[in-house]
Formats: structure tokens, sequence, C-alpha cells
């Protein structure tokens, strides 16, 4: 299965790999990060859903996302709290149309002015 990925994905990878300094939440590694989706990217209305949203390492993305959920739900809650991750599960669950242009605008802004208030230099 091949989900597009487009500039406002892009952008939004990059915020939430600066929002973890670009370290593994699980483990603190910096090689291979990647923006690991507990609720799939499939639905627009979590997708661009900050705490839906964990930087991993390449490992610790597949162990979560395919060989362990039930240890990716428990980390969730644990980051997130029990209340939080039920309205996220709504969320998910609540369809949306998005335009995405428009994601692409929000998270390219979003993200350098985390850069900026971080004082780092924005990566491509």
């Amino acid at each position: 299965m091949n989900i597009k990925i487009d500039k406002a994905d892009a952008y939004f990878s990059l915020y939430i790999r600066e929002l973890a300094d670009w370290k593994c939440e699980v483990c603190g590694n910096t090689e291979s990060l990647q923006a690991s989706h507990f609720f799939g990217r499939r639905a627009e209305n979590t997708r661009f859903e900050p705490d839906n949203v964990i930087c991993v390492c390449f490992f610790h993305h597949q162990r979560l996302g395919s060989e362990d959920r039930e240890a990716y739900r428990d980390f969730m809650i644990k980051k997130l709290g029990e209340k939080r991750f039920k309205t996220l599960r709504m969320q998910y669950n609540t369809s949306k149309k998005r335009d995405r242009k428009l994601e692409a605008i929000k998270w390219k802004t979003v993200y350098y002015n985390l850069c900026k208030e971080k004082n780092v230099k924005p990566r491509k």
C-alpha cells in the first residue's frame, strides 16, 4: 500500500521530528528517524494531528507500527493520558476532508516557526 507523500506530509514530518529534537522518543536514537502515526495516515482527520504522531527510529517504527501494537497503544496512553487518547480515537473515527494545499502552507509555517523559536536552521 502506497500513500502519496505531499508537501503537507513532508513539512508535518519535519515538524514532528523537530519537536522531538531529532531523537527517537522510545530509545533516543538519532539515526533513521521517521514520523509514526498511531492511527494510520489514511484518516485525514488525524493525519496532521501532532498527538497522533511520534518521532521514532526505523527499528521502533517497525516494532511498534507492525509487531507490537499493544506496546504502541500503551506508549501513546502514557504520553497523552487516557482521556486525550480516547478523544483522539473519536477524532480518528470522524470523517473529515482536508485541503491539502492549505495543510502544506500551515505545516510549513508551523515548522519554520518552531525552528525560529528553537533557534535552529530548518532542514529540508
